[in-house]
């Protein structure tokens, strides 16, 4: 067995990565826990707004760094227990980030929720995300069923 004393839980604002965050905050323990909670920004929705006239490239993927920054703060505030939060936002593909967090800030494992805001074509067809993280991580990944 080994010990949780820090763990990174990756969160794209659903109700399973909101869930997963829940469960963190119980499995995280030792004598200074700690959570990273990572959002991942998808440069794709950019191109995609702004193809749509939704603005400028840019401009977009500035609001949803803000956005995701202040939701992640929320959620960090929200953690009644004595357990350092850190808030990340990233920008990229998304498993991708995510494996690159958990080596980044060395995390004891990834704790991430099965099935979050994804398309499920995209899911069918490329696999979901959490699948990606445990194909490509290096450290251990804990998968919550949804519900």
């Amino acid at each position: 067995m080994f010990d949780l004393n820090e763990v990174l839980v990756p969160v794209d604002f659903s109700d399973a990565s909101r869930a997963a965050f829940a469960r963190a905050l119980t499995l995280v323990g030792g004598d200074a826990p700690a959570i990273v909670l990572q959002h991942v920004i998808d440069p794709s929705f950019a191109d995609l707004a702004e193809a749509y006239g939704l603005g400028a490239r840019g401009e977009i993927l500035v609001r949803m760094r803000e956005r995701a920054a202040s939701e992640l703060e929320e959620m960090a505030a929200s953690a009644a227990m004595p357990v350092q939060v850190t808030p990340v936002v990233s920008e990229g593909i998304p498993f991708y980030e995510i494996v690159s967090r958990a080596e980044e800030f060395d995390v004891d494992a990834v704790i991430i929720g099965r099935s979050g805001m994804q398309n499920r074509a995209e899911a069918l067809f490329f696999g979901s995300t959490a699948e990606r993280v445990v194909r490509a991580c290096t450290r251990p990944v804990i998968v919550l069923p949804q519900g």
